[in-house]
């Protein structure tokens, strides 16, 4: 216990000296990288967390009334202010909006009580099918301790007593998120440029390196069960002890939630091959396929390193199809499945028969729009046939 605690106070204070006295922001890494800079202002990351606005804001939100069971709620402004009234029996509480989370499948929405607690309004708005939906994290999560570390950049929490004071650096998932502090990499001279600054692609370490995004894309928590990302943790080091994995997964061992990515692929043979999240995913850049940021769309991604025969169970789709089969959309993010699996692997209709439910467990054939209403038990029956090279 107690080489835990000192464990714990060491890594305290490692962080806050780190934060406190070394991060630059990502306008200082544009002076020298225009490039990179401009492509990551392309990607998703630097928008995880904004202050609302009508730029950031992806809602309807002029005179909207909601209703969801004896609950109502209404959307409206007040100049340049955006506030959400939450009407209960017996019960109207108003709340001013001060940021947006998300915005490209769903969007929520945040307040800041006078403790200086963050908290997310009990309204999202799912951006795939333009509807609003009631979420569970209010009242009762504090969003700084639960997610607030993975949607900004630098983050420091104080607590005292029931008052919280935050601080970070930048809103979004800026340049150190990634690549650790930047001021001794600032001013270092040139033959020094490299060693002060954190390279995922080039530590050694193929597990450590992933935990750069690891760190963002897994459920877990901190040993002491209060914070739901690695606290503190920075880039190039391992957060192995300081972060508890607790992925939600289906009966199979798929995912069942969002950011999983993580633990997917420690279960894959990506990770036994030392293929890395960067062979995949451009990481300075939108990428010329889509919003997901990879490298080539679908599945020719996967063609560049699989060369796979158009026979046996390979023969019963085009074989372009890599990404359906073996990244089925199991996983849910708001009313629809829509998050690709990371352990690359198929999931077979038989783990559907063995549960009884594809929604207690879904399957890689189930889960495509085409065969989403056949029966398992046929779709496993011609998995078997053409496994065998039979005739069906």
């Amino acid at each position: 216990m107690f080489r835990l605690l000192s464990f714990f106070i060491w890594w305290f204070l490692f962080s806050f000296t780190a934060w406190a006295s070394s991060y630059v922001g990502s306008e200082a890494c544009r002076k020298c990288h225009p490039k990179i800079y401009r492509g990551w202002r392309s990607t998703l990351h630097p928008y995880m967390l904004q202050r609302i606005s009508l730029e950031t804001l992806r809602a309807p939100w002029e005179d909207t009334v909601l209703s969801f069971g004896k609950k109502k709620i209404r959307l409206y402004r007040k100049g340049t202010e955006f506030w959400v009234e939450i009407e209960r029996p017996g019960r109207r509480e108003a709340y001013r909006v001060d940021y947006v989370l998300g915005g490209n499948w769903k969007q929520l929405f945040l307040t800041t009580l006078p403790n200086g607690e963050i908290h997310i309004l009990p309204i999202s708005w799912l951006v795939e099918t333009q509807k609003w939906d009631l979420n569970h994290y209010w009242p009762s999560t504090v969003y700084q301790e639960r997610c607030m570390g993975c949607h900004v950049t630098g983050l420091r929490l104080v607590r005292k007593g029931r008052v919280l004071k935050t601080r970070f650096e930048e809103l979004g998932v800026g340049c150190e998120a990634c690549h650790g502090p930047g001021e001794r990499h600032l001013k270092a001279p040139p033959e020094e440029k490299a060693e002060t600054i954190v390279n995922p692609a080039r530590i050694p370490n193929a597990r450590v390196a992933s935990m750069v995004c690891g760190a963002c894309h897994s459920r877990g928590e901190t040993p002491d069960g209060r914070y739901r990302y690695p606290l503190n943790h920075l880039p190039g080091r391992s957060f192995d002890f300081t972060f508890v994995l607790k992925p939600i997964l289906y009966p199979d061992g798929s995912s069942k939630a969002n950011y999983q990515q993580y633990p997917d692929w420690l279960r894959s043979g990506h990770y036994r091959a030392g293929v890395m999240c960067w062979d995949c995913h451009e990481v300075h850049s939108k990428g010329p396929a889509n919003r997901f940021q990879t490298k080539l769309p679908g599945s020719r991604l996967c063609r560049k390193c699989h060369e796979v025969e158009n026979k046996g169970v390979h023969g019963l789709h085009s074989v372009n199809n890599c990404v359906g089969c073996h990244m089925p959309l199991v996983g849910r993010r708001g009313l629809i499945r829509d998050i690709h699996s990371h352990q690359f692997r198929v999931v077979p209709p038989a783990w559907t028969l063995k549960i009884g439910s594809f929604e207690k467990q879904p399957n890689s054939c189930n889960a495509c729009h085409y065969h989403r209403k056949d029966p398992p038990k046929r779709l496993q029956r011609i998995l078997d046939y053409a496994r065998e090279g039979l005739n069906f």
